[in-house]
């Protein structure tokens, strides 16, 4: 058993993660603030593989897009709105685009 005060063997001091995290970005961000940019333009030449490896790391694996303005329109404004889109799926231009012709190079 534990007792009220006393590390257990073997573990981390409480908080120790945290200051060593605090650390550390602290630190990244102050030499960033110095070397930050030219830091960057050297990897991205002379590295540019690993360089496109931290910024695709950085990026968000899903991106969520809201656009609410449907989500605003009553339910029978969506009707008349899918009625005009079915509309145009079935017009003779609709059914143009894409006809089957190669396009032409000049």
């Amino acid at each position: 058993m534990f007792e009220k005060g006393r590390l257990k063997t073997g573990g981390r001091a409480k908080g120790a993660k945290n200051r060593l995290s605090h650390a550390f970005l602290t630190a990244l961000a102050d030499d960033f603030e110095q070397h930050g940019t030219e830091a960057l333009k050297i990897a991205r030449i002379e590295r540019p593989v690993e360089y496109i490896k931290v910024v695709a790391g950085l990026m968000p694996k899903e991106f969520e897009i809201m656009d609410s303005r449907l989500a605003d329109l009553s339910d029978e404004e969506l009707d008349v709105f899918i009625a005009k889109l079915r509309t145009q799926l079935r017009s003779p231009v609709a059914a143009d685009v894409g006809g089957g012709e190669e396009p032409t190079l000049n």
